[in-house]
């Protein structure tokens, strides 16, 4: 028999817990967090010379925070979890690249008529 003496409430039982692992979209979270570091750089994208530089620093966050996006909205499709994040880091990424195209578009457009202005003022 059992001494009951160091046990004053009788003896412990021992209770274990399972953990559940609540379900997540590690695309989403990536899309989301890329689309955010594109846009954060994307701002300075319309600036004329700064905005060079920001501009190849941007565009590759923007376009990796599409695929992710895209494979993200796929996931939460199936998993039901990630949808925001997903969609969120898809606007953010085509509006960097859509801010990229026209500002270099812009770009293109005025560097002739800025050249043949001052040709023709000296002229």
């Amino acid at each position: 028999m059992i001494n009951q003496s160091h046990y004053p409430y009788g003896q412990q039982q021992v209770i274990y817990q399972s953990v559940v692992k609540q379900p997540s979209n590690g695309m989403a979270v990536t899309a989301l967090v890329l689309g955010i570091v594109a846009i954060v750089f994307g701002i300075w994208i319309p600036i004329p010379i700064f905005g060079l530089f920001m501009m190849f620093v941007a565009f590759l966050p923007a376009v990796l925070a599409i695929v992710f996006g895209h494979v993200g909205l796929n996931n939460s499709a199936r998993a039901g979890i990630g949808r925001g994040g997903a969609i969120t880091g898809l606007v953010l990424g085509y509006l960097v690249v859509a801010l990229s195209i026209v500002t270099t578009s812009l770009w293109v457009i005025s560097f002739p008529v800025s050249t043949s202005s001052t040709a023709i003022v000296g002229a």
